[in-house]
């Protein structure tokens, strides 16, 4: 940063071409504030990071770099986010998750198709078609739907960045990938900038060295549009272009192309922070392309200049010629976007299941909801609680108390029912009393229903919340040996140990949901392990409560010998249970 104040010129050369600039003074001006503390902190934010100013100085000074660096510096310090980042970073946070990833590996699998995740988005069926495409020439590639982190990177968010891609990179290592092939020229850039040890290359490298000879030449004049990201990539840009070329178009350059062009305006999210700015590069290349159609291999450069003038993607053209020069090819746009990645994973994951792999590593900041709305939730958990344990509102939980408040809801009262089934394990209170009553007020056969949908939403909500919201409050007071134990031997056999304790009333319902949720055993795992477990027990309750009155008018119904043979067969279930692995409970 200093040295570039120092060898800043004042030439201004890079001041002529950038609207960022012309407004804050050239780069060594703006350093030279930054570094002796006389700006903005937040100024660098403004800048698109195109690198423009880098390829265009005489001097070869970098201050794409310089740039990047104030912003790594701003986070180092602040550690805060944006608000108008927040956007950007919740997209990265679904292209992480485990929701929106997938891992699909063959055996001997040593290349990967990774389209990224705009990409996969908004041209869900081009995705498929250049995956069905690389498996002819390559039968042992895989795909992978992820997200690089560049969105973090650009922000100066080295910390998550590396903890992110590093993480990545030695998944896909360790399980023998060896090059990776991009769609996205971000991600393209990251992993040739960042990967140690995986080969980038990119689907117009493989396409345009393959011999494709197009059926129906296309007529036209077209001009391209480099991605920023590519300023340097020489031979990418030449890809590109050979591709055009082979299939009959006459490509017309813009001023501004290759290692001059400019930014379309979503470049290190400027578009977030000075929309102005990102306007001014949309309106130059707008000038400069004329009449002419735009052609570019990125899918967010595409989706941003096609709202001012007319863009293709490249791929789009090589896959479906007639229809994109026609202007018939529709891009999918938010939220659309989101239920077509989520449904191109169902489709991969049916196509052969053996080969699918979890992904095993995440986002240390981005698993967990943020801290204040982890606090609220707490708050309001522990001002129900104490609430109820003040007022004494719990002696009123019981059957015919429960039983005459659900019957005053009428058509109503089965929602309620499991509504307030549901709520009783997260505020810690009995749940037995409101599954009894549930036989009790709408018999045997909907009561069950009714209960046990309840009952699997309930312990599933207390999983959820000791998981994600109050994981660090409840394993502090979760301290007994045998709390401890039972996460051990969770973590160890799994769904079994679930199953036993659903099964069997060894460790109080509610206090159980809550510390399973501390456990590493999948939600899914849970959710499903619970429902079947716990589905006996409450088929017993039921029965038993529903043939209560016959009881008291001295008839033994089969109904209640059922109950009563169900809740006697699960309690003694730890007996033979220790008999068979006495050291596991």
């Amino acid at each position: 940063m200093k040295n570039l104040a120092m060898k800043c010129t004042g030439c201004d050369v890079c001041v002529k071409e950038c609207s960022f600039l012309q407004y804050y003074g050239n780069p060594g001006k703006i350093a030279a504030d930054f570094y002796a503390g006389r700006a903005n902190e937040l100024i660098s934010f403004e800048c698109s990071l195109c690198g423009l100013c880098s390829s265009l100085c005489p001097k070869h000074i970098d201050p794409y770099k310089v740039f990047f660096q104030m912003r790594n510096a701003v986070w180092t310090q602040t550690k805060e986010i944006m608000p108008e980042h927040k956007a950007i970073l919740a997209y990265e946070k679904k292209g992480l998750s485990k929701r929106y990833s997938l891992y699909k590996l063959p055996d001997a699998c040593t290349t990967v198709f990774f389209p990224g995740c705009t990409f996969t988005g908004t041209r869900t069926k081009r995705t498929e078609q250049i995956y069905s495409w690389l498996k002819n020439k390559i039968p042992c590639i895989g795909i992978v739907l992820d997200c690089c982190a560049k969105p973090s990177h650009d922000l100066g968010r080295d910390d998550f960045f590396n903890t992110n891609f590093l993480a990545l990179e030695r998944f896909l290592y360790d399980n023998g990938v060896k090059t990776v092939i991009t769609a996205c020229p971000n991600c393209y850039t990251v992993f040739s900038t960042y990967s140690k040890k995986l080969k980038t290359k990119s689907i117009y490298e493989i396409l345009a060295k393959q011999e494709r000879t197009a059926t129906n030449k296309l007529i036209g004049c077209v001009t391209v549009h480099d991605p920023c990201v590519t300023r340097f990539e020489t031979d990418m840009h030449n890809y590109v272009r050979k591709l055009l070329t082979d299939n009959g178009l006459e490509i017309k350059e813009m001023k501004h192309c290759r290692e001059k062009t400019v930014c379309c305006g979503e470049g290190g999210s400027v578009l977030f922070v000075a929309p102005d700015f990102a306007s001014n590069w949309g309106n130059t290349r707008k000038k400069e392309a004329a009449d002419k159609r735009i052609i570019t291999y990125c899918a967010g450069c595409c989706s941003l200049l096609g709202k001012t003038v007319q863009t293709d993607h490249v791929l789009d053209l090589l896959f479906e010629p007639e229809k994109t020069m026609q202007g018939s090819v529709k891009p999918s746009s938010a939220p659309f976007t989101y239920f077509h990645r989520l449904n191109l994973k169902r489709k991969l994951k049916k196509q052969t299941k053996h080969d699918v792999m979890e992904k095993v590593y995440f986002p240390i900041e981005h698993q967990r909801m943020t801290k204040i709305f982890k606090v609220l939730i707490m708050v309001i958990l522990a001002a129900g609680v104490a609430g109820i344990k003040m007022t004494g509102a719990e002696e009123i939980f019981n059957q015919e108390a429960i039983q005459t408040y659900i019957n005053g809801f009428g058509s109503l009262a089965p929602l309620v029912y499991m509504i307030i089934v549901a709520f009783s394990p997260v505020f810690f209170l009995p749940g037995t009393p409101f599954i009894i009553a549930g036989g009790l007020i709408f018999g045997p056969f909907q009561g069950v229903v009714y209960g046990i949908t309840g009952a699997t939403s309930g312990a599933c909500l207390a999983f959820l919340v000791s998981r994600y919201v109050a994981s660090e409050w409840i394993e502090s007071k979760l301290t007994n040996p045998s709390w401890l134990k039972l996460k051990r031997q969770t973590e160890k056999h799994g769904w079994k140990i679930v199953a036993i304790t659903r099964l069997v009333p060894l460790v109080p319902f509610n206090l159980l949901s809550y510390a399973l949720g501390l456990t590493r055993i999948k939600f899914t795992t849970y959710f499903i392990t619970s429902f079947i477990c716990m589905l006996p027990g409450c088929i017993g309750y039921i029965l038993l409560s529903g043939s209560v009155l016959e009881v008291l008018q001295g008839k033994l119904s089969i109904k209640f010998f059922a109950g009563l043979g169900i809740i006697i067969l699960l309690s003694l279930i730890p007996v033979f249970f220790k008999k068979i692995k006495p050291e596991d409970l």
